[in-house]
């Protein structure tokens, strides 16, 4: 299914759409299909990405505009405006709107048998994807990627703890910006339940809050590629083949923890051809509190950008 699938990257001439493009031709995808404003740009990655037809065969790298997009199994989108150092996410809201929009009416104007699914990357991704999912409806299943956080908070923990990251399992759920939820109480690491104390979770919190701040102080004007392009490519995997392991992913949490009307992270069931379905775990109160702030926020930011530019149009 990965080898026959054709997955497009919107914005693929970028830091992240060029990574993600190469981890997916890594990961088993054979089936490319670049775009980007930047013809000489987008050009290029071509010809570097098909040199790797020597290695994995199969591999099939082409070029398209909006419609060769809309064709795709999975449209990943990383088209966005450049990162603006000392602006936090929610201020790329309306630009990044507005780049999204012809690739939103691409994907209108497909035959009512076509349903691809749309990942989304650009930020702030959770209220872009409810708008699209607004905008969309069941022309497509609009998907966020966020599991940057959940890969983050996995390794706060092993800062603290003195063990491997891979050995900790740890969630971030909400939004993906200042209001995400890290599900402290449900911290594992080798497998055992693991209870944090008040000082060990205002650490780990400590270490997540001012991860943005640290990132931007560096100065280097652009967002995370290399961590970005291999979780892309491990979502793409998963929506194409299924996986019986549950995947943060920012999507409808129709009614999962009180929450209906947006999308934020959960983690969810990812398969072919359908919606991801939301894993509605037991949490802790303030966690259930935590993620209904965030929801409040996403829901404001979608709606204040309706009413003054008529929302992703």
């Amino acid at each position: 299914m990965v080898h026959d699938a054709r997955v497009g990257i919107f914005g693929a001439a970028g830091a992240v759409g060029s990574a993600a493009a190469f981890a997916l031709a890594v990961a088993g995808v054979r089936r490319l299909v670049l775009a980007d404003a930047s013809t000489p740009r987008l050009a290029a990655q071509r010809i570097d990405l098909e040199a790797l037809a020597a290695t994995l065969p199969g591999l099939d790298v082409r070029t398209g505009d909006l419609d060769a997009l809309a064709g795709c199994d999975v449209i990943v989108s990383c088209a966005a405006v450049p990162h603006r150092d000392g602006e936090p996410r929610a201020a790329f809201l309306a630009d990044n709107a507005a780049i999204l929009a012809p690739l939103a009416q691409a994907i209108e104007l497909l035959d009512g048998e076509r349903v691809p699914t749309l990942l989304l990357v650009s930020n702030p991704v959770d209220a872009l994807a409810t708008l699209l999912a607004r905008r969309l409806g069941e022309r497509a299943h609009v998907v966020g990627y966020t599991l940057n956080d959940t890969l983050r908070l996995r390794v706060a923990v092993a800062h603290l703890r003195g063990c491997d990251p891979v050995d900790v399992e740890a969630w971030s759920v909400g939004e993906h910006g200042p209001l995400a939820v890290p599900l402290l109480s449900r911290v594992r690491v080798c497998g055992q339940r693991i209870e944090l104390t008040a000082r060990e979770r205002e650490r780990v919190c400590a270490e997540l809050g001012g991860w943005y701040a640290r990132w931007q102080e560096l100065g280097t004007g652009r967002t995370t590629q290399w961590s970005s392009g291999w979780g892309v490519a491990a979502i793409v995997r998963a929506l194409l083949r299924g996986d019986s392991r549950p995947w943060p992913v920012s999507t409808a949490l129709d009614g999962a923890w009180g929450v209906e009307g947006v999308h934020l992270t959960a983690p969810a069931l990812l398969g072919p051809g359908e919606a991801p379905r939301v894993v509605p775990w037991t949490i802790a109160p303030e966690e259930r509190a935590a993620i209904a702030a965030a929801a409040g926020s996403v829901a404001g930011a979608c709606d204040a950008l309706a009413t003054v530019h008529g929302g992703a149009r």
